[in-house]
C-alpha cells in the first residue's frame, strides 16, 4: 500500500435489530462519529440525522432496520438506512409546506443538514436512505 493512501470503503459501525432498537443506540452512533471527525464537526447535525432517519422507520415500517456508517478516507462518512417497510414515495421538501405540522418534517431536515442524500427502493422490498453527513473526518495516524 502507497503512504498515506486510504482504502476505499470499510463499514465502521453498522447496527441491525428491530427499529425501536436501532433507535436507541443514537448515542452509540454519536461516540462513533466523535471518535472518528476532525474537531470541530458536524457531529450534532449527523446525531440528529440519524435520529430522523431511524425514527422514520419507527413510524412508518415494520420489522429489521439495518443501519450503518460507511466512511472512505477521502469523502465524508455515509449513513446507510434501510428498512424493510412498504416503501417510501418522497415529495421533495419545501419551505411551503406548514412548518409546524407534527409529522411531514423529518426528511426536509435531513435534506438541510446533509451534504446529500438519496432515497430508493431497497432489493427485495423496502426503503434505502443514504446521507453524505456534514462531518469531516479525523486523517488517520501514521
Amino acid at each position: 500500500m502507497l503512504k498515506g493512501r486510504w482504502e476505499p470503503v470499510c463499514i465502521v459501525w453498522r447496527i441491525e435489530d428491530q427499529a425501536e432498537q436501532v433507535l436507541r443506540h443514537r448515542r452509540a452512533f454519536r461516540d462513533c462519529l466523535v471518535s472518528l471527525a476532525e474537531p470541530p464537526s458536524g457531529v450534532d447535525a449527523a446525531e440528529l440525522i440519524y435520529g430522523e432517519l431511524v425514527a422514520n422507520t419507527v413510524r412508518y415500517a415494520t420489522g429489521a432496520v439495518e443501519v450503518h456508517l460507511e466512511m472512505s478516507r477521502s469523502n465524508r462518512p455515509v449513513l446507510v438506512v434501510r428498512d424493510h417497510g412498504p416503501g417510501l414515495h418522497v415529495l421533495p421538501w419545501t419551505p411551503r409546506r406548514d412548518p409546524l405540522a407534527e409529522s411531514g418534517r423529518g426528511l426536509g431536515i435531513v435534506e438541510l443538514l446533509a451534504h446529500d442524500v438519496a432515497v430508493g427502493d431497497a432489493e427485495g422490498g423496502g426503503t434505502v436512505i443514504r446521507a453524505t453527513l456534514p462531518v469531516t473526518a479525523r486523517e488517520p495516524a501514521a
